[in-house]
This record gives structure tokens, sequence and C-alpha cells, in this order.
């Protein structure tokens, strides 16, 4: 069954915070979601690919062709940041998103690149400031939570692990979200994941 959304990505949280965002902010079209790229999977009709950078960082996805042959006619989207990002764009990308921005503002983007108002690079427009500097605000305890929610733990696992009760991680989840300045926990999560190196290095 053809497809209008690939989202490719090796993070099983990320991948469904991703799916979850883009059936929301797009209920009319169907979202099929891959944990790596598939080159078993017969070609297949596609609006566009959402996929991570790290995939095509892989040896085997250097040269784009086996990935737009499997899926002719979409329109690629590499989620992450790249040195040369007009290198990838010279390759066949379609777009570059750096996902420096809220999960809400990532899916309004996707909206705007299928209804063909989006295009190229499209980065933050504070790049001196990225996200990833805001964890230094965080309190060693509420990284260790943090990093403890990327990692798919529950409340209850986390409060065992650190000996403190499941009121005291929704605490720290309450100062974290505040601090961060998202809205949501699965927000601070998906903002940890996309900088989780940076996180782990504090």
């Amino acid at each position: 069954m053809d497809q209008d959304i690939l989202v490719i990505h090796q993070h099983r949280l990320m991948l469904d915070m991703l799916e979850h965002g883009l059936q929301k902010q797009l209920p009319e079209l169907t979202v099929a979601t891959q944990l790596f790229i598939d080159t078993a999977q017969t070609t297949q009709k596609l609006k566009i690919i959402l996929i991570e950078i790290e995939q095509l960082n892989k040896v085997a996805f250097k040269n784009l062709e086996p990935l737009i042959k499997q899926y002719p006619g979409a329109r690629i989207v590499v989620l992450g940041s790249h040195p040369l990002p007009e290198a990838l764009l010279a390759r066949g990308v379609h777009t570059i998103m750096d996902l420096n921005q809220s999960l809400d503002d990532t899916m309004q983007r996707v909206s705007e690149i299928i209804s063909g108002r989006g295009r190229g690079i499209m980065v933050s427009k504070d790049p001196a400031n990225p996200p990833c500097s805001v964890f230094s605000r965080l309190s060693e305890r509420e990284r260790e939570v943090l990093r403890a929610l990327c990692s798919g733990q529950k409340s209850v696992t986390i409060a065992t692990k650190m000996d403190i009760s499941p009121q005291t991680v929704h605490s720290y989840i309450s100062r974290i979200c505040t601090k961060l300045e998202v809205d949501t926990r699965q927000e601070s999560v998906f903002l940890g994941m996309r900088h989780y190196e940076e996180l782990q290095a504090l």
C-alpha cells in the first residue's frame, strides 16, 4: 500500500513523536515509519521522506540514487545539521531542516514543504544560540531525569533508579519543561533527543 509520508529515524522514541506530530498536523495524509533504510522494499509512491542525517552518513548511502530510485518523485527532507548542506541539495535532497525549533514548528515546516511553500536549507534564525545550550540551565538531577526520559524510561522506573518518589520525578519534569521553555514532557524529550550528545556531555 502506498503511503504519503515516510519517516526514517533510528530512535524509536523520536520516530513515534514525529509520527504522532504528523498525524495530528496532517490527518488527511498517511504516515509510515522505519528505523532504518530498508533496501528490500519495493518501489513506492510517496509525497515526502523525512530521514535523519545519521542514515545518510552511512557509507552505503553517501549516494542518494538508491533512495531516489526506490521512491521516485518523493521529496527527500533531511533532519539534522550538516557541515555542507549545499552538497546534500546538489545530491538530490529537497530540504534540510536542523530541527532547532519546537515539535509543532517542525510539523508546520513539513506542512509547508508538502504544500510547495518550503524548500532548501531551513535552519534556525539564531544559529549562535542553538537550543542545546539550554541544557546548562538544568541541574544535574534534572539532566539525569531528562536523559532517562530520552532513553524511554517510565517515571516509576526513573523514581526507583534515583531512589526518589514518582511525584518528585514529575516535579523534576515540570521544572525541566519550564527551564527548556517547552509546554509538554514530550517536547522536552524531543529537544533532548535532537541534541542527545550535548546532553550526555554535560
